[in-house]
């Protein structure tokens, strides 16, 4: 029995490391999720405050869902059933919600957790080269092709391939993605061999794809056959327990890559990130976090470190305008700011910083 708020923290364990398309792209980037940790998946919930949860994000970093919400315990829950099945699972949701965190669950918890878990990001990739990362292709087939290569269906043939954003797939592409579901049968591109993969289909979309096959965009044989579960995450305003819990993670992991000496929030930052309606989700929750590592001036984060939160009117004057810098643009200016604070003083600005 788990109690009604109590903090869930679940690894995902990598002995057998998936394997991305190399066009991904930095915004799809595994790196966006909310992950730490690679403990064995634990059967309960752990009880952890804040503080310890920053602390934990500080000494570890793999791969690891921490929330509290019951929307989150839900899909979790969810996951786990569904990892029990080799069904096709589609995963819905806004971009930035950890779509493929749970795929990669489901993956860990299934009976082909000790095969390939294969990702292909469909929106990086052009229609020409999506049949070839898909399917493989011979030699000589195009331009280019000097080699005869495998596709993801093969590399992920007795374990799982996630297709990421699948929505992004072309009509044309769709017909031949269909035929590899239904008969696991399909041929490299400039190939007649026929070839056979069998692998756990998982597909993520932030696009209403039944939207799409009601305009025609999307084939309904596919949809369906892709639907045969769903998993719909819920955005980040929509389970607000889950945000500072989040944070903490965050901050415990930026603070230790950038050997700073922040550990909390102040009041009104934690009132600003609770109020925040986060349209970026996890994603932008994580980069408003890293950006308040660099920014602190102080041992806990405070509102005017989190610039994007703050109304525009209690924004102090000289605050740079920070969307449009880079992350060493914006360490510079704290540094000059922490030299004005300390009257010069090097010395102390530098212990102040760590």
């Amino acid at each position: 029995m788990r109690g009604e708020g109590s903090l869930r923290v679940f690894a995902a364990p990598r002995e057998h490391p998936a394997r991305d398309d190399a066009a991904s792209s930095p915004e799809t980037d595994r790196s966006t999720a909310y992950c730490v940790g690679s403990q064995s998946l634990p059967r309960e919930p752990l009880s952890l405050d804040l503080r310890s949860l920053a602390d934990q994000a500080a000494a570890d970093a793999s791969q690891q869902l921490v929330f509290q919400s019951e929307a989150m315990n839900r899909v979790v829950d969810q996951a786990r059933d569904f990892a029990r099945s080799s069904a096709a699972v589609l995963l819905t949701g806004e971009s930035g919600t950890g779509k493929e965190l749970i795929a990669h669950l489901i993956h860990q918890g299934s009976p082909r957790s000790t095969g390939r878990y294969v990702r292909v990001n469909c929106a990086a990739l052009s229609e020409s080269l999506m049949e070839s990362e898909l399917f493989g292709h011979e030699r000589g087939a195009f331009t280019g092709a000097v080699d005869q290569r495998e596709g993801r269906f093969e590399w992920a043939d007795g374990g799982t391939l996630l297709l990421d954003e699948i929505g992004e797939i072309p009509p044309r592409l769709q017909a031949k993605l269909l035929r590899v579901l239904e008969e696991e049968e399909f041929q490299r591109v400039g190939g007649n061999a026929t070839l056979r993969a069998n692998a756990r289909i998982i597909a993520t979309t932030n696009r209403d794809l039944l939207k799409e096959v009601r305009e025609g965009g999307f084939r309904a044989d596919l949809y369906h056959r892709l639907n045969v579960l769903q998993i719909e995450l819920p955005a980040l305003r929509d389970r607000r327990d889950d945000v500072l819990p989040l944070a903490a993670f965050f901050l415990g992991r930026f603070r230790h890559e950038a050997r700073r000496r922040v550990n909390d929030f102040d009041t009104a930052a934690r009132q600003a990130l609770n109020d925040y309606d986060w349209p970026g989700n996890v994603r932008q929750l994580r980069n408003t976090i890293h950006r308040a590592c660099v920014l602190a001036t102080h041992e806990t984060v405070q509102r005017d470190d989190l610039p994007d939160l703050v109304p525009e009117s209690a924004r102090v004057s000289d605050s740079p305008p920070l969307l449009e810098m880079s992350l060493e643009d914006i360490e510079r200016w704290v540094i000059l700011k922490n030299l004005r604070r300390f009257g010069g003083n090097k010395t102390a600005a530098a212990a102040h910083l760590g």
